[in-house]
């Protein structure tokens, strides 16, 4: 290879650094969806986009707190927790915007990460200054405490904020007087995704949109109880967001 062949070679690489960086640094709103070849390998097939891309918030979280704990148990200094999560920041909003279109409802989800990751960072920096500082084993269950109660009222905030009792669903089957509807991965409504038989009404048919009533139980996910309502010339595969137009 020649000199200006590795000199273009250079450049051509360092142009596609500098995009990917940029991407990174200002992502926008993808036209398809991320591939999330890895969460595909370890989960089921058939998943949904929109289930994709909460199972991927979920795992890349979990990570993240994984790496916290370990760092406070090795001893780090405060500038690893800082630093690993300016990267799970960055990365977490990456997914979020460039999926922005496919979820099925993303601010809750854009809300909920982008706090919940501050508030644990404030969390494991307040035990590492207490660490440092060497205080009464009193001062350590304040501070848990401290921190329980902050997650509590940030429960709250949340539910207040985005929280509803009900969802959406997608009919699959009818059988006697239920029916069989596929319900999304829904954080405002506390409902974890899956198949739910509920009492049958009428018009709701296989591929139908339907709005579910969703009764919230503590400290568990929410249960859906029944049809609301059903959106009548609507159906859809793919997404259990009524269209504007049907509502």
């Amino acid at each position: 290879m020649n000199p200006l062949e590795f000199l273009y070679n250079i450049g051509e690489r360092a142009e596609v650094l500098s995009k990917r960086i940029m991407e990174i640094i200002k992502p926008f709103p993808n036209e398809k969806p991320s591939a999330f070849r890895v969460t595909r390998h370890l989960m089921r097939e058939g998943l949904s986009i929109h289930e994709l891309l909460s199972l991927n918030l979920q795992m890349t979280f979990v990570v993240y707190l994984i790496l916290n704990l370990l760092i406070i148990l090795i001893g780090l200094k405060w500038y690893w927790l800082l630093g690993i999560y300016i990267i799970y920041l960055l990365y977490t909003r990456l997914i979020i915007v460039k999926n922005w279109e496919f979820f099925v409802d993303p601010e809750p989800y854009r809300f909920f990460y982008y706090t919940i990751s501050f508030l644990s960072l404030l969390a494991f920096l307040g035990y590492s200054l207490l660490r440092e500082l060497s205080p009464g084993i009193y001062y350590y269950y304040g501070y848990i405490v401290a921190v329980a109660l902050t997650v509590f009222l940030f429960r709250h905030y949340f539910k207040s904020k985005y929280g509803r009792d009900y969802t959406y669903g997608i009919v699959e089957e009818i059988k006697g007087g239920l029916v069989r509807v596929f319900i999304h991965d829904d954080i405002a409504a506390n409902i974890k995704p899956g198949f739910y038989w509920l009492p049958a009404v009428e018009e709701a048919e296989p591929g139908r949109v339907v709005k579910v009533l969703a009764e919230d139980r503590t400290f568990r996910s929410a249960r859906p109880v029944r049809i609301l309502e059903v959106y009548l010339g609507q159906s859809s595969q793919s997404s259990t967001e009524p269209k504007e137009e049907t509502e």
